[in-house]
């Protein structure tokens, strides 16, 4: 497995989930957390 890194060259740490509702629905969104604590929507 390769490792994934953001802009600022901080490893990837794992997939988080944040709960959004959309039109009143609740739906979960991936969201990559790397080691300096930014997080970036998943692409996968």
């Amino acid at each position: 497995m390769s490792l994934r890194y953001n802009e600022n060259h901080a490893p990837l740490v794992r997939l988080v989930y944040s709960q959004v509702k959309v039109n009143g629905k609740i739906e979960l969104v991936p969201l990559e957390l790397y080691a300096d604590g930014s997080l970036k929507k998943s692409v996968w």
